[in-house]
């Protein structure tokens, strides 16, 4: 059987995914989505495929390619993070990392003392806590072997972390861990989930947050939230408790999101929302492959792609996408090298000029088949004439 190409267009709040770094550095729309998305270990299931970003005249953002149905899973997967994650999106820069460890810092000292919470052993969850521990060891002052393994069982060790969402994390270390009393302590975490822990967990002596998350979902699912809340549970029997709190990122991580595939009745790897420059996780490994993410420039014009259009490459194809008909068409050879010209050069003569270069073609026939191709995709509404 034949293999169509399909677009999937990303419908988002490009507004809301703006990100500003301690030193003033900006990322944000589009583009931002894209270097996230395709930093995702998802990303890399759609071999076939490539994301096209722009900015002007609107700003857009889809999948082209070859799509098979488990990869429209994933994408409608994406589609709900875009959906319900993006507007909960919260990225805690360094300098606002510091801030809540002074909180915690400070919360330590209030509950227990600052001459006991010097002489607790401290260990921190990989790999989102090692950051934390690390400066609210220089803000405690905590000697070496406080950080040290092997730790004492009866001297109370706090475990720290960025951030605790479900618990799940703290209730596996809690198995493998002989300490007879434990504090847990971490920057963000809803507080019904630490009311839980100390609940179920008769060794946690304390759990401390420097900050509260807020949990959106009674709001955002209405009638739905009391089924809703029961799968979840049912789904992740280790979690403490669930919710919809913030997307909470930081320079150095960004939380795993699991999206439930119905077809496989199984938690499947998210997408991630931050782009790499923006957060260490997400940033490529030495040697990796190229991202395929192609950001579209608008064109100089007058002729240039229309304002429904993406278009993008895979392989020797250009995949050109009409995002309001959902028309996708496949160029190559000729056709391909004239979608290119057009659309960096916007005028006939200087788009003739670059094909006759890289092709031995009658100059007569060139220019026919150039207003015929041109002619068919301003007809089809692929391309356009600017006024200027």
């Amino acid at each position: 059987m034949e293999r169509r190409p399909q677009f999937y267009l990303l419908r988002t709040d490009f507004r809301r995914l703006e990100f500003t770094d301690d030193t003033g550095r900006r990322a944000g729309g589009p583009i931002a989505l894209g270097r996230a998305l395709t930093s995702s270990p998802a990303w890399g299931e759609l071999t076939d495929a490539v994301l096209v970003v722009r900015t002007a005249p609107t700003p857009l953002a889809g999948v082209l390619g070859y799509l098979d149905g488990d990869q429209h899973i994933r994408l409608g997967a994406l589609a709900w993070q875009l959906k319900h994650m993006v507007p909960r999106l919260r990225y805690v820069t360094y300098r606002q990392a510091e801030r809540a460890c002074e909180r915690l810092a400070s919360e330590l000292i209030a509950t227990f003392g600052r001459e006991a919470a010097a002489d607790f052993r401290y260990l921190a969850l990989p790999r989102g806590g090692v950051p934390v521990l690390g400066m609210l060891s220089y803000l405690l002052d905590l000697k070496a072997d406080r950080l040290e393994a092997p730790h004492p069982v009866g001297i109370p060790l706090v475990v720290v972390d960025d951030r605790a969402l479900t618990g799940v994390r703290f209730r596996t270390f809690l198995r493998r861990c002989p300490s007879q009393e434990i504090i847990f302590a971490h920057l963000w975490s809803h507080p019904e989930l630490r009311e839980a822990i100390q609940l179920h967990e008769p060794r946690v002596r304390a759990c401390l947050a420097a900050e509260d998350l807020l949990d959106h979902a009674p709001d955002e699912l209405g009638d739905g939230y009391c089924a809703w809340r029961e799968r979840r549970l049912r789904r992740s029997p280790e979690a403490y408790w669930v919710g919809l709190t913030e997307h909470i990122c930081f320079p150095w991580s960004e939380p795993d999101v699991g999206i439930w595939n119905p077809d496989t009745g199984q938690d499947e790897g998210g997408w991630r929302l931050v782009p790499p420059e923006l957060c260490l996780k997400n940033r490529p490994a030495p040697g990796a492959q190229p991202n395929r993410l192609h950001i579209q420039p608008l064109g100089p014009g007058p002729l240039r792609p229309a304002e429904d259009v993406l278009y993008g490459e895979i392989g020797d194809q250009l995949l050109v996408a009409n995002v309001t008909t959902q028309e996708v068409f496949a160029l190559s050879g000729v056709a391909a090298s004239m979608w290119k010209a057009i659309s960096t050069t916007g005028r006939l003569g200087e788009v003739l000029m670059t094909i006759s270069q890289q092709y031995d073609v009658d100059a007569r026939k060139l220019r026919n088949d150039l207003q015929k191709f041109v002619g068919e995709l301003v007809n089809r509404k692929l391309l356009e004439v600017a006024e200027v």
